[in-house]
């Protein structure tokens, strides 16, 4: 057998060709490896998800709510600069009880289960905008709680403000001694009711 000669360019070529092919092969197989665990773990938590999700329906039940429908597709459309688009949402349940329709989410996980989490809020917030509900849910599986999430309305928040706003002008018409800016704040009163009645 002959020797290994390290002031032979050959041998030189032949090692550093080696050690880059050995090298090549590490990445790839680490590569591979570190991808099917991240699959595999997902498929983890997909299958873990479903089940928790399937659970979901009996939690439901033992709570008093009658199952309408399970993971349904709703269509949405908006409009970009004038042009349609359209978008499916499929909430998990929709759920009845004492003549309520309302809309559950199921999630399971740490972040997810929060309704502070961005996406998940924005997920809640989407489904009670696209489906007639009285109310939306957020259910976790992890600690088997229900919560009720609510979301305030343009015209609820309008409400409040001209409500804030009547108080003030009713309070101001109190105070002032003369008749004749009672009357005016008193006009000024029933213009704002009217106009939030055309709103």
């Amino acid at each position: 057998m002959q020797n290994f000669d390290y002031t032979n360019q050959n041998h030189i070529v032949f090692l550093l060709l080696a050690i880059i092919i050995i090298a090549l092969v590490f990445f790839i197989l680490r590569y591979k490896l570190n991808e099917y665990l991240r699959e595999r773990k997902i498929r983890k938590r997909f299958e873990r998800g479903n089940k928790l999700e399937l659970q979901a329906k009996s939690f439901l039940k033992s709570k008093g709510y009658r199952i309408v429908d399970y993971q349904s597709t709703y269509t949405h459309k908006y409009m970009v600069d004038g042009e349609v688009f359209s978008v499916d949402i499929q909430p998990d349940y929709i759920v009845k009880k004492n003549g309520k329709k309302y809309v559950v989410e199921v999630k399971s996980g740490t972040t997810a289960t929060n309704a502070r989490n961005r996406s998940t809020r924005r997920q809640l917030l989407e489904y009670d905008y696209v489906v007639e509900n009285d109310g939306v849910f957020l259910l976790d599986m992890e600690s088997r709680e229900l919560k009720l999430v609510e979301f305030k309305s343009k015209v609820e928040k309008r409400s409040g403000r001209v409500l804030k706003l009547v108080i003030v002008i009713a309070l101001v018409g109190l105070v002032v001694p003369f008749w004749q800016v009672k009357i005016a704040l008193g006009v000024v009163l029933a213009l704002i009711y009217v106009l939030n009645r055309r709103i």
